[in-house]
């Protein structure tokens, strides 16, 4: 749905995810103005999550008229296991591949994704898996974050810190950050700012833009904030297409392909042999 397309234009695909309890259509009109200047450069694909949602932050009373939405992870309040985390996130991934597909977009297409808030985490993930090999999306080269948090769930932060902790471990870094191409904008009054700037700590600093702007917990909407996002979107794109982005380490190729359906026993088993631990 709400696709931007143009079918003469050759341009890479950026994917658009959306918020808790939002939907595509919801964060194509809270992104309009960002999205204007993206387009200049990206396709535009907005998706909806795969799981049926409460309305979320912000979405109501303007977007009453708008329903479904939808969510990307499961409420806080249920507790999962690191195991059935990692499970949830490879769901997120088959799923948005099948939103893909359905519209005709081939995965060498995908070259960045945008999320906001909790789109924002699964838009790291996807970039996560790019960079270990469980991915499909071969020219994945980078992400952006608006907003991106835990809604200042504790638990749940650790829980990112920890997946950042493995993804770097696995690519035989010692730093224990997030070694892809990032930016992460936030807004000063955004009640979770200190989510997103912990998160944006977690990122290796020369591939990372951080990007503060006057607003709280929603998509820059103010020319001068709008431009100086793009600038540093423009700055990682290019950064990002100029390196090879491409981490190898042999545990790496000892992993079973878990988006297609392998063992995810087999491949906690390989990170066990390694030295490193899901959380549980």
């Amino acid at each position: 749905m709400l696709r931007n397309v143009n079918p003469k234009t050759k341009k890479p695909v950026m994917v658009m995810l959306h918020g808790s309890g939002s939907s595509g259509a919801i964060f194509s009109i809270q992104a309009h103005l960002l999205a204007k200047e993206l387009s200049k450069t990206f396709d535009l694909v907005f998706l909806d999550a795969p799981i049926p949602s409460e309305p979320g932050p912000g979405v109501l009373p303007l977007f009453a008229d708008m329903p479904d939405y939808y969510r990307w992870l499961a409420p806080a309040n249920i507790q999962l296991s690191g195991t059935q985390r990692l499970v949830e996130l490879f769901d997120a991934a088959r799923h948005i591949q099948s939103r893909l597909d359905a519209q005709n977009v081939s995965p060498d297409q995908i070259t960045a994704m945008l999320g906001f808030s909790q789109g924002a985490l699964i838009a790291l993930a996807m970039l996560g898996f790019r960079l270990i090999g469980q991915s499909i999306w071969a020219n994945l080269s980078f992400c952006v974050t608006i907003g991106v948090g835990t809604t200042g769930n504790t638990f749940q932060m650790e829980g990112v810190q920890h997946m950042v902790g493995m993804l770097s471990a696995i690519l035989g870094q010692a730093d224990g950050k997030f070694p892809g191409y990032t930016v992460n904008a936030m807004g000063l009054q955004d009640l979770w700012y200190k989510d997103g700037k912990r998160i944006a700590e977690m990122c290796v600093p020369e591939r990372t833009r951080v990007i503060d702007y006057h607003d709280g917990h929603v998509v820059p909407r103010h020319p001068v904030e709008v431009k100086k996002l793009m600038k540093a979107i423009q700055q990682i794109d290019e950064a990002s297409r100029s390196s090879l982005n491409t981490m190898q380490h042999s545990m790496v190729e000892s992993m079973p392909s878990l988006l297609a359906g392998g063992d995810i026993s087999e491949g906690l088993a390989v990170l066990a042999a390694n030295g490193i631990l899901i959380q549980q």
